[in-house]
């Protein structure tokens, strides 16, 4: 789904509509997506168990005779649940970095000047700085963003995620010193909604809830913290978690970048150029000025 169009205008320069909300819109959809994937495939690996998988015959099998080394089927398991971590951690990374760009997009639309004689012209000038955004190592990227003080530990923690990607790629989750934040550990801020008890402790999203309890739901922060040299338990446990606290990060994104515009109740914002020789009015009625909000 577009989030940005570049739009010719007859006789005119032409002019940019883009929807920040839209963004976290498609944001949204696809962490869903994740989650489920998730979900799915954490309930389908240990349902099974080790005498279920013996029953497991097919008409043609791969066996070597001469295997370098054997598994047990724990090792099995723990190998499997390591290919599935690192793919969705890779996926989620894929959600972020295309949704910071996606951003990033929008905010070099708000803050570039008039740029040659036509859109075409202005939208070469946006595509390099769209491209060299997308060189940039992420930490740089996260960088870029500018907002809110209760929003910058969310952005922080988009970081963590991403070094939690790197940690499942490169050291099958084991966590090196190159993966820490802080000191020998990888810290992690996060905050979430969860239903909680009489005993003022969250429930966590594996934990039975007795019926007939009640439970108020509050948003919980806390702090994932994993060790040097120490297996990365970041599963699905605490994916909810981490969509969260990205939605937490994208929320002071889009802010900013509707505060960068002399914005009302408007959903789409739609830049506009002054025409040179039409230093009045426009036939909207509106002033022309470099940004123009209005309905779709």
């Amino acid at each position: 789904m577009e989030t940005i169009y570049y739009e010719h205008v007859p006789g005119g320069y032409g002019q940019i509509r883009y929807n920040p909300l839209l963004l976290a819109n498609v944001t949204n959809t696809q962490l869903e997506e994740w989650f489920l994937n998730y979900k799915y495939l954490h309930f389908l690996l240990n349902k099974d168990t080790e005498e279920e998988f013996a029953q497991y015959k097919l008409p043609v099998e791969f066996e070597y005779s001469m295997r370098t080394r054997s598994r047990s089927f724990q090792e099995l398991a723990d190998h499997s649940k390591i290919l599935i971590d690192q793919s969705l951690f890779q996926d989620l990374f894929r959600v972020m970095v295309s949704t910071l760009e996606k951003a990033n997009e929008m905010i070099e639309i708000t803050n570039l000047k008039k740029v040659g004689c036509s859109i075409e012209d202005f939208k070469v000038e946006i595509k390099k700085k769209v491209k060299a955004f997308h060189k940039k190592p992420f930490p740089e990227k996260v960088k870029k963003f500018e907002v809110e003080e209760g929003f910058k530990e969310y952005l922080e923690a988009l970081k963590a995620v991403n070094k939690a990607r790197n940690c499942f790629e490169h050291r099958n989750g084991v966590l090196g010193k190159e993966d820490c934040n802080s000191g020998d550990k990888l810290v992690m801020n996060c905050r979430y909604p969860a239903p909680v008890g009489r005993d003022n402790k969250p429930i966590e999203i594996l934990d039975r809830m007795p019926l007939g309890e009640h439970y108020r739901c509050e948003f919980v922060e806390t702090k994932l913290k994993y060790r040097i040299s120490e297996k990365l338990k970041m599963g699905f446990v605490d994916s909810y978690k981490l969509i969260y606290t990205i939605n937490f990060a994208l929320k002071g994104i889009v802010d900013d970048i509707y505060r960068k515009c002399s914005f009302d109740e408007q959903i789409w914002i739609i830049k506009q150029f002054k025409c040179e020789q039409d230093a009045g009015h426009n036939k909207t009625g509106h002033n022309k000025t470099d940004k123009l909000p209005r309905r779709n």
